[in-house]
């Protein structure tokens, strides 16, 4: 008897031991982004206009580990950049994308990870218009001056015209995560190569936009332990 209650004790200890070191199964980051694209367009004169430039947002991942090494990935973001050069236009894109992840060392403070991750990317361009309507304007209809929907002359306009467009889209890079306590940890810096196929602004044939994706954060860890 008391063999079999050492050999049940030995047993429920193992088991507490193994799963204390096990890795969380669920994890969840949140973290500032920074994307250095382009908008080519096979067109010379916009792609010299427009040429490379940052954009800034945010992104969140949720990430399900399968095992101490191997790991699945959701990936949502999106990023910003006002008054585009020459042009003055808002581009926000955003991202879905999702795929594998291997990691380094996960029950280490220290996990390096590599990751390629498919999924799509939409781009929305927009820009606001201004007019101020004269006596002589033959678009505009006469009205009174109370007329809610069709001012008089000399009344200014503000229109914003926008264009959106979602294509495929793929990131392949990797990151740093350092664990600060049980469920937490930092993320200093994370780097991507990021390719999206929006076509072309003016002849709409395929083209491709090539980017590099910086983050940071920091990564909450549900599950295990």
């Amino acid at each position: 008897m008391k063999k079999s209650i050492t050999l049940v004790a030995g047993l429920l200890l193992f088991t507490l031991v193994a799963g204390a070191t096990e890795e969380p199964k669920f994890e969840a980051f949140l973290g500032y982004t920074t994307l250095r694209t382009d908008l080519q367009s096979n067109t010379p004169l916009l792609d010299e206009h427009f040429g490379s430039y940052f954009m800034n947002g945010g992104s969140g991942q949720f990430i399900y580990n399968f095992s101490n090494w191997f790991s699945g990935v959701v990936d949502l973001g999106a990023v910003n950049r006002g008054n585009v050069n020459v042009f003055n236009v808002d581009d926000r894109t955003a991202f879905f994308l999702a795929g594998p992840r291997v990691s380094y060392k996960r029950s280490s403070r220290w996990s390096p990870y590599f990751q390629v991750l498919f999924g799509a990317a939409d781009r929305s361009l927009s820009k606001s218009l201004s007019v101020v309507t004269g006596p002589n304007t033959p678009e505009l209809p006469v009205v009174t001056p109370h007329d809610p929907f069709f001012p008089g002359p000399g009344v200014e306009i503000t229109a914003k015209v926008s264009a959106s467009q979602t294509d495929f889209s793929m990131t392949a890079g990797g990151g740093l995560d350092v664990k600060v306590s049980k469920r937490f940890a930092l993320r200093p810096f994370a780097i991507d190569y990021m390719l999206t196929s929006f076509p072309s602004l003016l002849t709409g044939t395929s083209t491709h936009q090539n980017g590099l994706r910086l983050s940071a954060g920091i990564l909450f860890r549900f599950g295990g332990e």
